[in-house]
Parts: C-alpha cells; structure tokens; sequence
C-alpha cells in the first residue's frame, strides 16, 4: 500500500492517458469488482478522476489488493501502453521480499496534475502618482509572469496599480475561494517600506496580511498543497559590496560576470516575514536590508526566474533547483546604482514537506 501512496502522482500522470484500458486490466485480473468498475467507470468523470479514485478503491482493499495491482502494471502489455510505467515498477521497489539493507525514506512530489493547476495571483503596481516613483519595467515583468504560468497550465489573474486596501481586498478574496487545483501561486511586484508592501496611495501592507491568510484555518482548501510566493521588492536601502560576490572591482570584471551598464537600475524597498504554517515558499528577490534592480527591460529576479522556469521544467526540475539557478544567474549580474555598483542576491524561505515541480501540461 505504501508504494502505491508514495507514487500517487506519478500513477495519476502516467495512467491518465488511457484511463479506460487501466480499468479493463484490473477489472479483469479481479483486482476490482464489476460494481467496483461500474462505480469508477463514470461518463462524466476526466481521466484524471477515474484514476484518483480507482488508486483511493485499491488502496482501500488492503495491502493484497495493492500487491496484486503493482504486479499487473509490471506486465509486459501494461507498460507498452504506458512506457512511463518502465521508470518506476522494479523489482527492487515493488518485492517485499528483497533483502539487503534498507533504503532511505524518499522525499515525496507535490501532485501538479489538476487542469488548471490553480490560479496565479499577479499584483502590478506601477503607478504612484509621481513620475519618478513609476517602476519601469515592471509590464514586462508581468507579461513574462502571465505568459510562463499560462504556459504551466494555471489561471492567471492580474491585477494592476492597486490600492493598499484594495491589495488586502483581493488577497482575502484568494484566500476565501474554492481552490480545487493543486497549487496557488501569488507574484507582487511593487515599490515597499521596512515593514510592508506599499500600495499606490503610500499605504502599507504587511507580511502578515500577505500569508497568513493562506494558513490551514483559513483557507482550508489549500491544506498540504503549495502556496508560492514570488516578491520582486527591495528589503532596504544598501548596495551590497561588491566584494561579497566578485573579488574584482566593476571596471574589471572577471570571465563570466555580466555587466548590466547601459541604463540606470531602479530600486523597490520591503521587508516581509516568512510564515510559520506548512506548505509555503517564498521567493524574494534580495537579501533583508538591500536593494533589487528593475530597469525598462524587467527586473533582475523577474526575468531570470521566468527564463529558468521556461528551460528546466520541461525536465522535471524542482523549484528550489530552479531557484538555486536564480540566485547563480543574478549573483553574477553587476550593474549601476546612484553612480555606485549594483549587486543583487535573492533568497528563499522554504516550509515545504516534498519536491515541488511544475509539471508542463501535455
């Protein structure tokens, strides 16, 4: 049973494809029983449902019956309909009867195989009421953001030039919905203070009013799913020192250090908490007391995420190992602020329990 539970996600990946022939496999191996097959072989039903049920029938029959449904999946005209099915169902991981010492506990994946995925919240302040407070730059940031998680399979909603209590107002609203998907994903690109996020009125909001929302209490409906947080902010005012990242000086970079010259970079300020509950990761695009860069192209963060999200999730590749790209990509950017050089480092605060992967829909 604990196989079976293990690689849910994939089986539900895997076996979507062609749900009726899963059906007629285990209904003819007396895996299932024909009210069984009659239950779960719904018209109305996707693919996807008939398999998440017919794992939860079996599972709920017991370790035998899950033995006796591994066994056909490693058989021969299984897997030549579902070749994915090679990859997983070895000897080694579906005997119990192996000896040898034992394996360590494998870190498990977050189901991404709803459609759509969830919602992708995006909240684009642009306009403040001065010209020089606009944040250039950040459309782009935007349109990148829309176009990958459209691409990853979830529903983007976007919302501009907000209001700090119209932020509060669209975030509850979030937080109060159904969320039937499997992630939530909510991306803030805004000018901030030492304690918030700032709306386009001046007015604050605080991490707290940003993330505790989303806690199993309130929003039960993401209970053990992914609630993914993307901050392209500022957490102060310093400029990191350029020593922390190259030993040379910004006239003389070393191989492999880009050079962003051409243009003056702009800065947003905030500093946000990360929250206590479970499930959650957040990304911001610098370390506490520095700043972030934008310029008339995108910001830094924005678009080195969007570009890594784009080439490594086709490959199955974790978020934090995405991430981890990031902050190599941005490190070895140097650009200029204020007449001063500009270096920029990201960071992540983490409370998930398994491997987070954006799965490309097919």
């Amino acid at each position: 049973m604990e196989t079976v539970r293990k690689n849910k996600v994939f089986l539900i990946d895997t076996l979507s494809t062609d749900a009726s022939v899963v059906l007629q496999h285990v209904q003819s191996d007396s895996i299932i029983t024909g009210r069984h097959y009659n239950n779960l072989n719904q018209p109305n039903h996707t693919q996807e449902k008939i398999i998440i049920n017919l794992l939860d029938t079996v599972m709920n029959r017991g370790d035998e019956t899950c033995q006796k449904f591994l066994k056909l999946l490693e058989k021969k005209e299984l897997q030549e309909n579902f070749p994915q099915l090679t990859k997983l169902f070895t000897p080694d991981q579906t005997s119990h009867d192996q000896k040898g010492p034992a394996k360590p506990t494998e870190i498990g994946e977050y189901k991404m195989s709803s459609k759509p995925r969830g919602v992708c919240l995006i909240i684009n302040n642009m306009e403040f009421g001065q010209p020089d407070q606009y944040r250039h730059g950040s459309d782009k940031d935007e349109e990148s953001l829309e176009k990958v998680f459209t691409w990853l399979g979830f529903t983007v909603v976007v919302h501009r030039n907000q209001t700090a209590e119209q932020m509060k107002t669209i975030l509850k609203t979030q937080s109060r919905n159904q969320h039937d998907g499997d992630c939530f994903v909510c991306c803030i690109l805004s000018h901030g203070s030492a304690d918030g996020v700032i709306g386009t009125d001046g007015g604050n909001i605080k991490g707290a009013e940003i993330y505790d929302i989303f806690n199993g209490m309130l929003c039960p409906s993401l209970i053990n799913k992914p609630k993914v947080f993307f901050i392209q902010a500022c957490r102060g005012k310093q400029n990191h020192p350029m020593v922390k990242v190259q030993s040379d000086g910004y006239k003389e970079g070393k191989a492999g250090e880009e050079k962003v010259k051409e243009e003056e970079l702009e800065t947003d300020s905030v500093q946000i908490t990360i929250p206590a509950e479970a499930d959650f990761l957040v990304a911001r695009s610098t370390v506490k007391g520095y700043y972030s860069f934008r310029s008339d192209s995108g910001s830094w963060f924005i678009q080195s995420l969007c570009e890594h999200l784009t080439k490594h999730c086709p490959t199955g590749e974790d978020i934090y190992t995405i991430l981890l790209r990031v902050n190599k990509d941005i490190s070895e950017k140097t650009g200029q602020h204020n007449q001063n050089p500009a270096k920029q480092m990201p960071v992540q605060k983490i409370t998930l329990r398994n491997k987070l992967v954006f799965r490309v829909p097919q």
